[in-house]
């Protein structure tokens, strides 16, 4: 069974410090003024860990599904971390269908993120057949042109950093995506950027839909991007 672990974790925990010293204050100065902030801060926090740890899982879920998967698919996933959406797409899949992964594995992105504790949550899942890992950076794909039925970006794209940069990104999915087949970005920021480039690069059938509150990451909302080549 895969590890459930928090995405960003420097941000729950800085939420939680802000909403105790808010009651700190409070209780020193000997007013119930900033209460109602701690309480922010505390439910802010709250939301951002349920989605990290279980909304999201579903998210991915039923995104997945809606994605008509076929058994014999290639599919590829940027950034994969953990392996949520590879676990979940690897249910569909027979060999030689296979779901690909790829991360640069940065800690900071996700706690524990590592090549070795996914290719274990993989092994431990029976998926090993029809996965299978990769270093690779997604502004620099090391795939051919028109190679992936699918290709999939879980809160992954907006760690890539300038813009410039993840328009490359962007350019390089579209590249490696067969002729009518679908892009999946899951994502809490930069969703108009997202859809504006793509509209620019050729991509077909661009939506964008709200993830609801299983997507709630303290302040921060997750959408969804889907699109065809």
């Amino acid at each position: 069974m895969m590890k459930r672990t928090v995405d960003a974790p420097l941000v729950p925990i800085l939420l939680g410090l802000a909403g105790i010293l808010e009651l700190v204050a409070g209780m020193a100065g000997h007013t119930w003024i900033t209460v109602p902030l701690a309480l922010v801060f505390f439910a802010c926090t709250y939301l951002y860990l349920r989605t990290s740890l279980v909304g999201k899982y579903k998210i991915i879920d039923r995104v997945v599904g809606k994605t008509r998967i076929a058994a014999t698919d290639q599919v590829l996933d940027l950034g994969c971390g953990h392996g949520a959406v590879m676990l979940a797409v690897a249910k569909h899949l027979r060999a030689p269908g296979k779901v690909t992964g790829i991360d640069i594995w940065k800690r900071v992105d996700q706690s524990g993120n590592r090549q070795a504790a996914t290719q274990a949550v993989i092994e431990a899942a029976g998926v090993s057949q029809v996965a299978q890992l990769q270093t690779a950076d997604m502004t620099a794909l090391p795939f051919n042109d028109n190679q992936f039925d699918a290709v999939f970006a879980s809160l992954s794209l907006h760690n890539v950093k300038p813009k410039q940069a993840r328009r490359q990104a962007l350019t390089e999915a579209l590249r490696v995506l067969k002729p009518g087949g679908r892009l999946v970005i899951i994502d809490i920021e930069h969703s108009d950027e997202y859809r504006r480039a793509l509209a620019t690069l050729g991509a077909q059938e661009i939506e964008v839909t709200n993830a609801g509150l299983d997507g709630v990451y303290g302040v921060m909302v997750t959408r969804v991007l889907t699109a065809s080549k």
